[in-house]
């Protein structure tokens, strides 16, 4: 997530800490695979050292700040003594926020991701942590845990004000190890490397010797040298297996370079360290350097671990019980569609039983046409779907979907709650975010916007699943044609906008000889004290009167602002960006508008040149809400225009 949006979440969520540590790394005191058991700032100071979060490195020299969400594997190694503030802290939208940020949130959790920079005033940010740490360790009064959450906001505030302005890529050491952590088990080209990197071999080397104690070469040795640690304390695969998976063809070769770094042969190492059964079935790797994926929290004596052990538990039950509910599911399937074919005599040949559900059944020439297979382009590349899908999740774009006459088995809630598509939704599943009612629905394709990998591959388990994010079409009409292609009903598409066309050419002649040439449209949201523009991208309006009707806002607006849905913006600047009309979502009335000292004082308010409506009203910008708001919003300017 860019900062300027992760800015706009920290304005708007409920925040709390829950622990300040000061940990000491170094002198064969690294902290090594720690599982953090919430979101965390780490703060690194008076000494070099290592910082890893799950695979990921950062090197720090006297000052490091970085972020790690929560259940993320953080590491910390260093050849001397280097200190760590690390404060755990949950952070969570409230229900009443508005629907753009709990989208944002669900599109890229950021306090889930990781993100690391060397500060340019770490002494204003050490300072601050101390406060903080101090007053923890004090017996709490309730003001002492408030004070803590005060200064913890003043530090996100420094930590995001240096992002904002001063942070920039990783260093060109970081970026080596992250290569090299990728890639070590391949033959490496540093000659290539350095090419890709745009400097020369000598001049990496002496750097990343620099910052890391060791040349790239031995930094590669030393990833695979733990990695063979782990494999042969872990696994009974025979040491050449575990020769040739690090790197090293040469048996010989290896044993020599593993005695070397290790003190004793890979068999002496195995007979030692060998814990076949109780590690390895926990996937606990005794390395530290090759990160590993532990499902549990390490057991460090403190308070807020215990208490996150305890109730963390719970919860990872109740995801291992889903996940395997998931599982035994798509096993079922599978082992019903291979049994389901056997005819008994009681059904035609032009009939055969769907292995998803036994009261499922359709005519051999739909199966047959579902059989069938396309490639679309996503926003994850080509994806092979059925030519002719039959069962479709709209998990997204579920509007789109109606308007081209196919009528969807499953979506989501929020889309569901529309006031455009009632009376629409008689036979669509309410899935939610549960696998598990979607899996059973046996679906054939799946639409989402969602463009997290990791969502997305959970949904392919499921059927082919296609992510296309909400600004990837440059009109309504693009989005017909695409979403016709991938439903095969292009000639729907076709239809409806050869249909649309002729509905809107009258009424955008009306509109644009109504208002008055130069004269300008805003589109706004006010919630909670924060205002909101709108683009020609979004809803509240922005598609309709922007890319529809073809109005303009004001010239002062940046143009940066307008290619994204929405932006947010200060008060200050409201007059500034404020056109002849004004389209604004808001639950405040006209009269308490016009009584405000800073919204009365704007002419479209003060003329009653503004149309109101609520956020349920206005959010909507699928073909089918866009058709329904037309009338209502062309009505008005027209009318406005008039006066």
């Amino acid at each position: 997530m860019d900062v300027l949006k992760l800015i706009q979440i920290w304005n708007q969520v409920i925040m709390s800490v829950l622990d300040v540590r000061l940990k000491q790394a170094g002198n064969d005191n690294d902290l090594n695979q720690y599982r953090l058991p919430a979101s965390a700032f780490l703060f690194a100071f008076q000494g070099q050292g290592e910082l890893w979060v799950d695979d990921e490195v950062w090197l720090c020299d006297r000052f490091h700040v970085l972020h790690a969400g929560k259940g993320s594997l953080v590491t910390v190694r260093s050849r001397e003594a280097l200190n760590v503030y690390i404060v755990l802290y949950k952070a969570f939208l409230p229900a009443s926020a508005s629907r753009e940020f709990h989208i944002m949130m669900e599109e890229s959790d950021p306090f889930l991701e990781s993100w690391g920079f060397p500060p340019g005033e770490p002494l204003a940010m050490l300072e601050l942590l101390q406060t903080i740490r101090d007053g923890w360790l004090k017996s709490d009064d309730g003001l002492t845990r408030l004070s803590a959450k005060g200064d913890f906001i003043r530090f996100v505030h420094a930590v995001l004000r240096e992002r904002l302005f001063g942070a920039g890529e990783p260093s060109l050491s970081e970026q080596v190890i992250r290569h090299l952590s990728r890639n070590y088990r391949q033959p490496i080209s540093f000659e290539e490397l350095a090419r890709q990197l745009n400097y020369s071999q000598q001049y990496i080397s002496r750097k990343f010797k620099e910052q890391t104690g060791l040349s790239p070469l031995d930094y590669v040795i030393r990833f695979r040298m733990e990695d063979a640690k782990a494999l042969l304390a872990g696994t009974i695969a025979t040491q050449q297996e575990i020769a040739s998976h690090v790197g090293y063809p040469d048996l010989i070769y290896f044993s020599r370079m593993f005695k070397k770094h290790a003190g004793m042969t890979p068999g002496q190492y195995r007979k030692r360290y060998g814990q076949f059964v109780s590690d390895y079935a926990r996937n606990r790797s005794q390395s530290s350097v090759v990160l590993s994926r532990s499902l549990s929290y390490p057991f460090y004596v403190s308070d807020i671990d215990y208490q996150f052990q305890q109730d963390g538990a719970n919860k990872m039950t109740r995801a291992t019980r889903s996940f395997y509910a998931v599982m035994l599911l798509c096993l079922t399937m599978m082992l019903t569609a291979c049994g389901g074919s056997v005819n008994n005599g009681g059904a035609t040949n032009s009939q055969v039983a769907v292995s998803a559900s036994p009261t499922m059944i359709t005519q051999e020439s739909e199966v047959l046409a579902s059989s069938e297979i396309k490639v679309v382009k996503t926003a994850f590349g080509d994806v092979e779907v059925p030519a002719h899908p039959q069962r479709v999740a709209a998990i997204s774009y579920l509007g789109t979907v109606l308007a081209l006459e196919v009528q969807p088995i499953a979506a989501e809630s929020f889309l569901m709650s529309s006031p455009y598509l009632e009376g629409m939704l008689d036979v669509v599943t309410d899935v939610g975010d549960s696998l598990e009612k979607l899996l059973e629905l046996n679906p054939d394709l799946i639409i989402t916007h969602n463009p997290q990998p990791e969502v997305v591959e959970k949904y392919q388990m499921i059927a082919p699943t296609v992510s296309v994010p909400y600004n990837q079409f440059v009109s309504i009409q693009e989005e017909m044609l695409y979403f016709g292609e991938l439903l095969d009903r292009r000639e729907e598409a076709e239809k409806w906008n050869e249909q649309f066309e002729k509905e809107i050419a009258d009424i955008r002649e009306k509109v644009q000889q109504a208002v008055p040439k130069g004269e300008t449209l805003s589109i706004m949201q006010e919630y909670d004290g924060n205002v909101s523009l709108f683009g020609p991208k979004s809803g509240r309006g922005g598609r309709l009167m922007y890319e529809i009707m073809g109005l303009k806002p004001p010239t002062t607006v940046p143009e940066f602002m307008l290619k994204e849905s929405y932006y947010e913006f200060s008060l200050e600047k409201l007059s500034e960006y404020m056109g002849d009309y004004l389209i604004l979502t808001t639950e405040a009335s006209l009269e308490s508008l016009q009584a405000d000292p800073i919204w009365g004082s704007l002419e479209p308010i003060r003329n009653n040149r503004v149309f109101l409506w609520t956020e349920n009203q206005s959010w909507y910008r699928d073909p089918i809400a866009v058709k329904r708001q037309i009338n209502d919003l062309t009505d008005w300017i027209i009318e406005a225009a008039s006066r």
